[in-house]
């Protein structure tokens, strides 16, 4: 039976295929499938050729395989293709005439999830009418949505199927173009029923679809031109439309409301319960129109005010000036003063901007509670609050490791390597057990295509120490070497590929894909070697507190450790110490040197805790010393390592000095305006005392390795910084997933750094003030905030690079703006005293009028007013000239009164 189905496959008989399945028993058919499946793999294999690659197995081949999974498997061993069976689909349908498997109804009825299919709406209908199928109604409305076409053919299609389409739509409805004409013929001809689309139009409001299907069906409700009459018959539909999560949705339906508010009919009761969801949305064209209509209410209707009054004081969530303005008039003109009003809008009297409060001073208290100035606390970089607890044990070794595997970017892998140094000799034959789920997740975790380079390394440890404890313990782990050879076969398909690199097998063999990588799979070696020997001396690296700090103290014990033991550390290693190294709160760590170092450590942490201004003592390892320098003093050069050998090395990657520009390319160009940031280029040179910094300021194919470059660097983290605003920050509209995630995982990285900031470190959170991103722009706010709050930001420098940009127009000034009024505005005395000087310093930069500036004077209208200052002198002379501008005129004078 094995041997005939190879015969077929081999020689490419597709024609026979069937009937050699028709002649098999169902037992027969399935326990040919670990057969096909093995034939499926060897056919997959990928054959590379010079310029380009394709399958082991011909078309034919791969028809054969597609029918006999088809006929033999279940349909979990079937899966989930939609595709290659169906490509012939009266081929199909010979097969489902004699043997339909009796999952295909199942089967079918699931590919509404599938990104593409084979087959169409008419295919399952006739497959329903055979009674292969048993449709659900999604599987039609969704299949049919894919088929704007031969609507007549079939008498369920209009009458019900189409209504099915309405309910569950496919994602792809809006790019089907023909649809829209279609549906209005069909109205007009009365085909379909138009109150009853015009109602489900209405009902896509609230059924969780996507925005662009969503959409279309709201411009199908508007192209329909709804009569007065239809839109008040359907005025629960829209109103229940106005809890939509889509923003097109409520425009949409509000637009309509506005026709029918002067009807007798109009729900105005009704549609005040709405308001003040509607009032406090983040989207400000959803604001403005709901204060419109509700303007149209007052003066179309005799009502009692104090309902829809109540619910407009909602609009004062809002920080804009003209949603506040606009809210205000309305509420001066139609609604009287009353103790309801008065606390619906003391609710929000802290968030009343200081000119609008002038208007409702009936309505609310006249003073505004006043805000206190925060005592600011120095921030240490490690507390009892930030310290890491060590491993104690080879059983919290072995329950510790799958956290350090799922993300090897944070402190867990050095609590993990820590604890492997300490503890994998600590093993015996019952705790030896734990290593199995642990050596099976590092298999699963490198078996993938895309690992992260430190978690193949970290993964490659751990197998390799288990295949060493298997030689131990044959009995207790005897399913690792299972695991192993299914995971090295899984390798080896891959290796098939150019540029794969290899990940399993001895440390030293693992590939690599540039310099940086080079750095980490040294200390994989080193790491590898002290488990392998026993060797329990902690490395130095490793770091005590999150997220990425070395204590000074310990740093001290470590060396002392290898002091006494005569051991010289290994030039990584001691390098990427003394970088991670906390320098903020030295003074017990000299005293500790002084009494229990002597020699080079001690003369090189004297210099680096600050004891010794200038280096002092025997260079007898110019790395540790130029890296102590380059970590305390970025800035400074000291004569002293003018003869070290490291005068190739551009300066900038020593002080973090970049130049760097924004520039208009003219609006011809792709970029209209580009942050330009020139980065040296550097190749890997060999040499006798290599840098760590070496590795990473080389060039680099990706750029995956930035975040372990933050925690490698939190002292100096310029270079990561500079190479993230290189590829990532040039242009404000860059909108790739990778650069997105790259900009917020460093965004985060810096936050929790917690250090003052460096140029480049200024050149960052001013740029990403203005990304595109939400959460990127509200990271960095939060930067701000805890900055501002522990006095170590400097607002001109910041306001500097902000404005630069704008000058330009890099980005939108309203995600400026709104960052400002939504996160910045109003935490403490302190943050408006920083922001005042934060926004002087934008204008400053300005030379004319930008695209909303209007809306960044009125932010620091308001800040101003809140700290009871005058705009400074040299934004007072700009203004003079800006208030010629006809939008700008009002505010500038409000600011020159100021």
């Amino acid at each position: 039976m094995k041997e005939r189905l190879y015969e077929i496959l081999n020689e490419e008989k597709v024609h026979e295929i069937i009937p050699f399945l028709k002649e098999l028993s169902p037992e027969e058919r399935k326990t040919l499938v670990p057969t096909i499946k093995k034939m499926d793999r060897e056919i997959s294999k990928i054959i590379m050729t010079k310029n380009s690659y394709h399958t082991a197995g011909s078309v034919n081949q791969h028809s054969i395989i597609d029918i006999a999974s088809f006929v033999c498997m279940d349909q979990k061993n079937f899966g989930k293709n939609y595709w290659s069976l169906f490509r012939n689909i009266e081929q199909t349908d010979k097969i489902l005439e004699w043997g339909c498997p009796n999952w295909f109804s199942d089967f079918i009825n699931e590919s509404v999830d599938a990104e593409f299919t084979a087959f169409t709406y008419q295919d399952i209908l006739g497959w329903v009418e055979k009674g292969y199928v048993k449709p659900k109604p999604e599987l039609l409305g969704h299949h049919l949505s894919n088929y704007p076409s031969d609507l007549d053919q079939h008498p369920d299609t209009l009458a019900t199927h189409f209504w099915y389409l309405c309910e569950f739509p496919s994602k792809s409805l809006p790019f089907r173009k023909e649809w829209f004409p279609l549906v209005q013929k069909l109205v007009t001809e009365q085909k379909i029923d138009r109150k009853r689309f015009l109602r489900e139009c209405l009902l896509a409001s609230n059924r969780n679809f996507n925005k662009n299907v969503t959409g279309w069906f709201m411009d199908a409700f508007t192209a329909l031109k709804p009569t007065d009459d239809e839109l008040i018959a359907l005025q629960n539909e829209l109103l229940a439309g106005l809890t939509s999560v889509q923003s097109k949705a409520i425009n949409t339906i509000l637009t309509h409301l506005k026709k029918i508010v002067a009807t007798p009919a109009f729900k105005s009761d009704e549609f005040s319960h709405y308001l003040p969801n509607l009032l406090s949305s983040e989207v400000k064209t959803v604001v403005v129109a709901s204060l419109a209509l509700t303007e149209k209410i007052f003066q179309h209707k005799r009502l009692d005010p104090e309902m829809l009054g109540m619910a407009l004081s909602t609009a004062f969530v809002s920080k804009d000036d003209g949603i506040q303005s606009k809210a205000a008039k309305i509420i001066l003109k139609y609604i009287p003063v009353s103790e309801n009003i008065k606390e619906a809008l003391s609710h929000y009297s802290d968030n009343i901007l200081t000119n609008v409060r002038p208007a409702l001073a009936k309505y609310i208290e006249e003073k505004q509670s006043e805000l206190e100035a925060i005592s600011s606390e120095k921030l240490y970089l490690t507390s009892s609050e930030n310290k890491l607890k060590e491993l104690e044990s080879f059983e919290d070794l072995m329950f510790f490791l799958p956290l350090a595997i799922e993300d090897p970017y944070s402190y867990h892998c050095d609590i993990a390597l820590a604890g492997f140094i300490r503890f994998a000799g600590e093993v015996d034959a019952e705790s030896v057990k734990l290593i199995e789920p642990v050596f099976l997740k590092a298999c699963k975790t490198i078996s993938k295509w895309e690992v992260p380079y430190l978690n193949v390394l970290l993964c490659n440890l751990i197998i390799n120490y288990g295949l060493n404890l298997l030689e131990k313990f044959p009995i207790q782990l005897k399913n690792l070497e299972k695991i192993y050879h299914k995971t090295c076969e899984e390798e080896a398909a891959r290796e098939a590929y150019s540029g794969y690199h290899k990940k399993i097998g001895p440390v030293e063999k693992v590939g690599v894909e540039g310099p940086a990588s080079k750095a980490f799979k040294e200390f994989a070696i080193l790491a590898s070697q002290k488990i392998k020997e026993g060797d329990t001396v902690p490395l130095l690296f490793t770091i005590t507190h999150n997220p990425c700090w070395i204590s000074p103290v310990t740093l001290v014990e470590r060396l002392e450790i290898y002091q006494n033991n005569n051991i010289e550390p290994h030039h990584l290693d001691i390098q990427l110490a003394l970088q991670r190294c906390a320098l903020d709160d030295t003074a017990e760590a000299i005293q500790w040197v002084e009494k229990r170092l002597k020699g080079e450590f001690k003369d090189l942490l004297l210099f680096f805790f600050g004891k010794n201004a200038v280096p002092k003592g025997k260079f007898e390892h110019p790395a540790w010393w130029m890296t102590a320098g380059i970590t305390r003093s970025p800035g400074t050069v000291f004569q002293e390592f003018s003869d070290f050998g490291y005068d190739n090395i551009p300066a900038e990657f020593f002080s973090g000095a970049y130049s760097w520009k924004t520039i208009d390319n003219k609006k011809n160009s792709y970029y209209p305006v580009e942050l330009s940031i020139v980065i040296p280029k550097y190749h890997l040179e060999k040499r006798k005392n290599p840098l760590f910094m070496e590795y990473f300021v080389a060039e680099q194919k990706e750029l995956s390795e930035i975040p372990a470059l933050m925690w490698c660097f939190p002292n100096t983290p310029a270079n990561a910084l500079a190479k993230v605003i290189k590829h990532c920050l040039f242009y404000s509209g860059i909108a790739e997933v990778y650069e997105r995630n790259l900009v917020l995982n460093t965004t985060k990285a810096l936050y929790q750094v917690k250090k003052p900031l460096d140029e480049i470190g200024y050149l960052f959170l001013g740029t990403i003030f203005l990304d595109g991103d939400k959460t990127i722009r509200g990271t960095a706010a939060e930067i701000w905030l805890e900055h501002v709050s522990h006095q170590m930001i400097d607002n001109a420098q910041l306001g500097k690079v902000i404005g630069l940009h704008e000058k330009l127009e890099w980005a939108p000034v309203k995600r400026l703006t709104d960052l400002m009024q939504n996160h910045m505005l109003n935490v403490s005395k302190n943050h408006n005293l920083a922001l005042e000087k934060l926004i002087s310093n934008i204008i400053l930069q300005m030379e004319k009028p930008v695209t909303n500036l209007k809306k960044l004077l009125e932010v620091y209208h308001e800040v101003l007013a809140l700290n009871q200052s005058e705009a400074d002198p040299q934004v007072k002379e700009k203004l003079n000239n800006w208030k010629e501008n006809s939008s700008l005129k009002k505010i500038c004078n409000l600011l020159l009164k100021k």
